[in-house]
């Protein structure tokens, strides 16, 4: 345990990453801002939900409903989750017909090797969606520590999970194998009446059970994977009830991710080297998705709905990478991918309260194509200054032709580490997008530029500081407008932030520390500040193993004080209070040849908010809760 806590910044900050650039580069080299996850992180902290995984990172704010979803902004841009990327593997897992990723518990972090963060616009590798960055999930391989590890924890708000992890791996054969699931069920907070601003009965739901399942196969240069993500969440929390037909309970959102894929790898020797990966998503609404209860009343029987939504894509991407001798390196690709969607949602709906509805039938498919080609270039200007450039090109039945370039200029010596960028993104229009309320057929894609300079120093083999500052400015938003008739979906306006990310670390023999701070100043086409977005956050942390066998770990998160919508702040809270949260955990090792944790969240039991972009007001957040790990290896 001492041996993780003692790695020195130096070989911390050389970690090699492939998501920003689709291939392998140390940390310091990479044109981009990058921040890593590692598996040690995310045990020593305790993380059950993927949520809880970010909250500890710089320039990523919340709106977490507690319910079926919540929602990550990074850098100053209020989304449904689709401004940003989510991967397992290098293979995305956004929802296929609203491009949004969903937060939550059902990811099994427990098999996850590493999580890495890329900030800022990614369109010139990803395309679409890329916008405000790329969260990878990176699980294990199959040769990494073989043998089996269970888990079971159980604590606070009804909350129960195991999960196994086994892996084998001949080293003769070149052969490797690595299967991994996980079970998780419980309540998400306590919201009851009053606990709750009186926004729901005393019967509310808050419920999640989560499933997963994660396989992966290598044998030579070809390796299979599949990874399968089922949620089934409580969509009451999603309005308010009270004073309403809507019944707050019993009313379960079920949506299932499947991705399988298939890779081959070709290296000659270190001049260059072929990837070929053929993928399977789907991602789809299950039928029994039951959202919307109206009870009875006086004058009305009430009723009951199903909803069903399936998506399906496939895919195949081929990349080059290579030396153009010695100062240039060259990195090709090309994609195509077939998707099939849902026009919209297929719903059904009983004659009474009282009576289940049929399951909905199939909904209309739409099958788009896309075709895309993406360089990149990298000049060794000198032995410390590299220059990248780089650019996608996508081509869509959907939105056109979209052309997305990258410049990079990074210095990298002794202690010192300087990247100058300069990136542009889009986010296309999806189904949702098109017929959500009214539906607008007339959408176009939003677009980002953003411009950044990231610095780190290392002043001592145990204190490093890293500052970003950056401007971005999203063009076409798309924005909610309202009219007697109802609302829809328009391009309207920009949102121009400026901010400033900082991080302070020291790791010095058992403990380490961190100290960042974030100001984001964004503001709309008026001048206005955009809400749900905090002026300044922080956090902070300190580790401390006191033997090999005992670690305690202690963090804080200050949340500054944000402007709710203008659709919500009607509702009495037209802004959310700053708040501190402070989380803990104590982990002991080999107890009875076993691992333990006891974690606790919001150590404090701050009654804090977040904001809402729905008919409840503000969303409080979970209580204090306590949790109880068990471990144990064979």
């Amino acid at each position: 345990m001492q041996e993780l806590v003692s790695l020195s910044l130096e070989d911390l900050a050389n970690v090699v990453v492939s998501t920003p650039s689709k291939s392998a580069q140390r940390l310091p080299e990479v044109p981009a801002t990058v921040r890593v996850i590692t598996a040690q992180d995310l045990r020593d902290r305790g993380c059950l939900t993927l949520e809880e995984a970010l909250a500890d990172l710089p320039g990523i704010q919340f709106r977490n409903l507690v319910g079926f979803n919540g929602y990550a902004f990074f850098r100053g841009v209020p989304n449904q989750n689709n401004h940003v990327l989510l991967m397992i593997d290098g293979v995305q897992v956004n929802e296929l017909n609203s491009g949004g990723f969903y937060l939550g518990g059902q990811y099994n972090l427990a098999n996850v090797e590493r999580i890495e963060v890329v900030y800022g616009p990614a369109s010139s590798m990803y395309g679409t969606n890329a916008v405000g960055g790329v969260i990878n999930l990176i699980t294990r391989d199959p040769q990494d520590t073989p043998g089996l590890r269970v888990s079971t924890l159980f604590g606070g708000f009804d909350t129960r999970r195991q999960d196994f992890t086994w892996r084998s791996h001949d080293a003769e054969q070149d052969l490797g194998i690595s299967l991994s699931g996980m079970l998780k069920s419980g309540d998400k907070a306590d919201l009851r009446g009053s606990r709750g601003d009186g926004n729901w009965s005393g019967s509310l739901d808050t419920s999640e059970q989560d499933a997963a399942l994660d396989a992966k196969i290598r044998c030579r240069r070809v390796t299979v994977g599949l990874n399968l993500l089922d949620k089934e969440a409580s969509y009451a929390t999603k309005d308010r009830s009270t004073g309403t037909a809507l019944q707050d309970f019993d009313v379960p959102w079920h949506i299932r991710f499947l991705n399988t894929w298939a890779r081959y790898d070709f290296r000659r020797a270190d001049r260059w080297s072929w990837s070929s990966t053929a993928y399977y998503r789907d991602t789809t609404v299950e039928d029994d998705t039951r959202p919307v209860i109206s009870r009875p009343t006086a004058t009305d029987p009430g009723y009951r709905e199903r909803w069903f939504r399936p998506n399906h894509l496939v895919g195949l991407e081929n990349r080059y990478d290579g030396t153009l001798g010695p100062h240039l390196s060259l990195n090709l690709g090309h994609l195509r991918e077939t998707e099939t969607l849902a026009a919209g949602f297929a719903r059904s709906r009983s004659a009474a309260w009282s009576v289940e509805p049929e399951a909905p039938a199939r909904p209309d498919m739409l099958t788009n194509d896309l075709t895309s080609l993406y360089a990149q270039l990298t000049w060794h200007l000198s032995e410390p200054l590299r220059l990248t450039v780089g650019s996608r090109y996508d081509d869509s039945d959907v939105y056109g032709t979209v052309n997305t370039p990258r410049l990079g200029l990074v210095y990298n010596r002794g202690r010192c580490n300087a990247k100058l960028l300069y990136a542009e993104a889009y986010r296309a229009p999806k189904p949702w997008d098109f017929r959500d309320g009214l539906g607008n057929p007339d959408l176009a894609p939003e677009t980002m530029r953003s411009s950044e300079l990231a610095v780190g120093y290392r002043f001592a083999e145990n204190l490093r500081a890293e500052i970003s500052l950056y401007r971005n400015v999203l063009a076409n938003c798309l924005t909610r407008e309202n009219s007697a008739a109802g609302w829809r979906w328009v391009n309207l306006g920009k949102v121009r932030t400026t901010g400033c990310e900082g991080t302070l670390e020291y790791r010095r023999g058992k403990g380490r520390s961190y100290l960042n701070l974030t100001y984001t100043d964004a503001d709309d086409s008026t001048g206005r500040a955009v809400p749900e977005i905090a002026l300044h956050t922080a956090n902070a942390g300190c580790q401390y193993a006191f033997t090999d066998r005992v670690k305690f770990d202690l963090r804080g998160q200050y949340l500054g004080r944000r402007r709710n919508p203008p659709t919500t702040a009607a509702g009495g809270d037209p802004e959310i209070d700053d708040a501190f949260v402070m989380n803990g955990t104590l982990s002991l090792a080999d107890v009875a040849g076993c691992d333990v944790q006891i974690a606790g969240r919001n150590l404090l039991d701050a009654k804090y908010f977040h904001t809402s972009n729905t008919t409840v007001s503000r969303y409080r957040q979970p209580q204090r809760s306590v949790s109880l790990e068990i471990a144990r290896r064979f």
